[in-house]
């Protein structure tokens, strides 16, 4: 199965075989689309590789919502066998099954020891994603974690509102291209859009993934790979911060034998819709 389609009367998921992601996630009420996606998501897959993983995973950018496991961002060099850009998990292709309102995915990873199950499944309004990695090696593994959903630009247009517990996100006005890496002990974010009538939540567990990376990208950068056509807010809760540890993929252990367990769950909720000149 390449891909699965799964839903209710509120949400529609779109997952993909590729790096299980989910290529769409539609608030059906508003017929509103909530996560990005590029204006090359449905080019056909091409031969050409770029020999850096970074500009690859840049040029070859889809949108939608990924698993980066077992590290964000590039492999440290001390690490063997290095990672490609955003971690093994996001660059394969995954077994799926779906059933009614629930899709299943696996992968076994090959550059460590880790099996991957994520079950993404929807309940009227709320999207529930439950992730298990599950160590069959001989020795402990540590791992980074992030979860990397992209949501669409036209959410946060002025007069919405981005709060991670008590703090104001305080997205710049577009066009913008900014990254941030916070603390998040909330274990929590939320996107209130009064133009589009709704209001996005989404939480986690702090304990396990105590940051949440902020990555801006509204038409902002001109050059490769975005070309000023890019229009998303990544809101990435994530077990480490960005770039760290220098030495290793991650400070998430995982013991010979045992699992680790993430839930990760989106609420979409209807708000009273406001037009574009009250909230100017």
């Amino acid at each position: 199965m390449r891909r699965a389609r799964i839903g209710s009367d509120d949400l529609a998921l779109v997952v993909e075989a590729d790096g299980a992601r989910i290529a769409s996630l539609t608030h059906l009420p508003t017929g509103r689309e909530l996560l990005a996606s590029t204006p090359w998501a449905d080019d056909p897959a091409d031969g050409f590789v770029m020999a850096d993983s970074s500009a690859q995973w840049h040029r070859a950018y889809r949108g939608g919502w990924h698993l980066l496991l077992p590290r964000a961002g590039d492999s440290p060099a001390a690490v063997s066998p290095p990672q490609p850009f955003h971690g093994e998990a996001a660059w394969r292709t995954w077994r799926l099954a779906s059933s009614g309102d629930t899709c299943r995915a696996s992968v076994a990873l090959r550059t460590l020891p880790l099996a991957i199950e994520r079950r993404m499944s929807v309940h009227a309004n709320t999207l529930v994603i439950e992730t298990e990695v599950r160590n069959h090696g001989p020795v402990p593994v540590e791992v980074g974690w992030a979860e990397h959903p992209a949501f669409a630009g036209d959410l946060f247009r002025e007069g919405s509102i981005v709060r991670s517990g008590d703090r104001d996100l305080g997205l710049g006005a577009a066009p913008a291209a900014s990254f941030c890496d916070i603390a998040a002990p909330a274990g929590a974010v939320a996107i209130a859009a009064p133009h589009a009538g709704i209001e996005i939540t989404v939480t986690w567990d702090a304990a396990m993934h105590p940051r949440l990376y902020v990555w801006q990208e509204q038409r902002g950068s001109s050059g490769f790979p975005w070309w000023g056509a890019m229009d998303a807010v990544g809101l990435e809760p994530a077990s480490d911060p960005y770039g760290t540890p220098v030495d290793a993929l991650g400070s998430l252990a995982v013991g010979a034998g045992e699992s680790l367990v993430s839930v990760v769950s989106l609420r979409v909720d209807r708000r009273r819709a406001v037009s574009p000149e009250a909230t100017s």
